[in-house]
C-alpha cells in the first residue's frame, strides 16, 4: 500500500482515548507555578452582548459567578437578556436544572450600559469586535474603572495580544483569551498571555478556565494562535484543490469520511466567509503578503458570505437547510479557475484527504517547532476538541508522530510536486528534516 492510501485509509491510533485524556489533564498546567486558587474570582464583567459575549457570560453564570454584561446599544442588552432567559428556560424544559436553580442562575446577572458599571468586579472579559483601536480604547477605559488588582482579558481569535496590552498602565493583570461559540457549551479555551503577562495571573487564568469546565491550552500570541493558524492552513489547502478541479462537497465529503467531524467548506459557511477574508485583506498589507488561494476572496466579493447570507460554497434555504450545491458557488469558481489560467483536472478523495490532513500535520509541526504551544500534546488537544479532528487518531501531532518524520516529509514533498507549489508551506521545519 502507498503511502497516500495509507494515509486515507487510517481509522483509529491505538491508545489515543488515554492519550488525549492525559494531554487535557496536562495543557491544564502552567510550568513552574503552583496551582492557582479561582475562588477569589466572584464577580464578572463582560464587554460586549454580542452573540460571544452572551456565551462567555452564561459560561460564568452557570458555575456561579455573578455577572455584569456591558454594552452601549440597549437594544443589544435586551436582546442579550432574551437569550440567557431562553438558554435558561431550554435547560428546565430538558430536565437538566429545576425551576429554583434556574432561577437562582438569571439573578446572577446585571445588564448596564456604561463600563464604570465593572467598578467591584474580580474580573472583566473584554468581547467588542475584533478591531484593534477599539479593543486598545475599551481596555484603558476598563482599567480606569476596576480596582488594580483586578484580572482583565481581551477574548480574540486573531489580534495581537501584546498590541492590545500596550493600551494599559499595569499589563501585568492582562491576558488574551479565545472562547469557541457556543461559549456556554464549547469546552475548547485558548489562554494568550502577553510578553508582560504575570506567571500568577496566567496560572490564576488556567485554574479559572477549570473551574469554567474547560479545556485551556496556553498559546503563544501570533497569526491566529494555534487552532485558527492551523485552520487557516487547512481551508488554504482545500480552496487550493477547489482551484485545480475539486468542488466543495468533493472536499467537504472525502474529509468527513475519513473522520473529519466537519468539512472545510462547511465550516467556512457556518463561521462565515467574511471573517477569513478580514484576516487574509490584513496579510496582503504586509510588506511580504503570504500566498494565498484566491477563490476564496472572490465568493465574499460576490457577496456569498455562509449561511448568514443564505449563500456561501453552499446554497442554503428551507429544503436544504444544511446547504446544497448551486450553479452560482460552481460559475464562480470556473471562472476563478479560468482567470488563474488553471486546466482543471479530476480530484480523488485520496488526494484530498492526503494534501488537506498532511498541510495539518506539517503546519502543526512547524508551530511546536516556532515554539507556539507548550507541547505537541496541545496541539492535538485543541484541533481535537474544537476543530472536529478524529478524536481517535489522537490530533494531528500524534499522527505525525506515528507515521514518523521520515513519512511526513515524503507526504509533503509528494504533495507539494503534485499541487507545483513546493514551497515553504510544504516544508518540515529544519530540525525535522534532520531526523527523517
Amino acid at each position: 500500500m502507498s503511502l497516500q492510501a495509507r494515509l486515507q485509509n487510517i481509522t483509529a491510533l491505538e491508545g489515543a482515548a488515554p492519550y488525549l485524556a492525559r494531554s487535557a489533564e496536562i495543557a491544564g498546567q502552567v510550568p513552574d507555578i503552583p496551582h492557582a486558587d479561582p475562588a477569589q474570582i466572584t464577580s464578572v464583567g463582560v464587554l460586549g452582548a454580542g452573540a460571544m459575549g452572551r456565551g462567555i457570560a452564561m459560561a460564568f453564570a452557570q458555575t456561579g459567578h455573578r455577572v455584569t454584561v456591558v454594552d452601549p446599544a440597549r437594544a443589544a442588552l435586551d436582546t442579550a437578556r432574551q437569550h440567557l432567559q431562553s438558554l435558561t428556560d431550554r435547560a428546565v424544559a430538558k430536565g437538566r436544572m429545576d425551576p429554583d436553580t434556574a432561577a437562582a442562575q438569571m439573578a446572577r446577572f446585571t445588564f448596564a450600559d456604561a463600563i464604570s458599571a465593572f467598578a467591584g468586579c474580580d474580573l472583566v472579559v473584554e468581547a467588542v469586535p475584533e478591531i484593534l483601536s477599539l479593543k486598545q480604547q475599551v481596555m484603558a477605559q476598563i482599567e480606569r474603572t476596576v480596582s488594580e488588582d483586578a484580572l482583565i482579558t481581551s477574548n480574540t481569535s486573531t489580534l495581537d495580544v501584546d498590541a492590545i496590552a500596550r493600551s494599559l498602565d499595569r499589563p501585568a493583570r492582562f491576558l488574551g483569551t479565545h472562547f469557541f461559540m457556543p461559549a456556554q457549551v464549547n469546552p475548547l479555551l485558548e489562554v494568550i498571555p502577553a510578553d508582560t503577562t504575570d506567571p500568577a495571573i496566567l496560572a490564576l487564568t488556567m485554574a479559572l478556565a477549570q473551574k469554567l469546565r474547560k479545556r485551556a491550552v496556553i498559546a503563544a500570541n501570533g497569526d491566529g494562535f494555534i487552532g485558527n493558524r492551523l485552520f487557516d492552513r487547512v481551508h488554504q489547502e482545500a480552496m487550493y484543490l477547489v482551484e485545480e478541479g475539486a468542488w466543495p462537497q468533493d472536499v467537504d465529503e472525502a474529509l468527513e469520511a475519513w473522520g473529519m467531524a466537519i468539512g472545510p467548506f462547511r465550516a467556512l459557511d457556518m463561521v462565515g466567509n467574511d471573517i477569513p477574508w478580514g484576516v487574509r485583506k490584513q496579510r496582503a498589507q504586509r510588506a511580504t503578503p503570504p500566498p494565498q488561494p484566491r477563490v476564496g476572496d472572490a465568493l465574499c466579493e460576490a457577496g456569498y458570505h455562509g449561511q448568514k447570507t443564505g449563500r456561501g460554497w453552499y446554497l442554503y434555504d428551507d429544503a436544504t437547510p444544511r446547504g446544497r450545491s448551486y450553479e452560482d458557488s460552481r460559475a464562480l469558481i470556473l471562472r476563478v479557475s479560468r482567470e488563474l489560467g488553471l486546466t482543471r483536472r479530476t480530484i480523488t478523495a485520496e488526494e484530498i484527504v492526503g494534501r488537506v490532513i498532511t498541510a495539518l500535520m506539517v503546519e502543526s509541526l512547524a508551530l511546536v517547532a516556532e515554539g507556539r504551544a507548550l507541547r505537541g500534546s496541545d496541539v492535538d488537544v485543541v484541533y481535537t476538541t474544537g476543530y472536529g479532528f478524529p478524536a481517535a487518531l489522537g490530533g494531528p501531532i500524534r499522527l505525525a508522530e506515528t507515521l514518523g518524520p521520515r513519512a511526513v516529509l515524503d507526504l509533503a514533498g509528494w504533495y507539494g510536486q503534485l499541487s507545483n507549489r513546493a514551497d515553504t508551506a510544504w516544508k518540515l521545519p529544519a530540525s525535522l528534516q534532520e531526523t527523517a
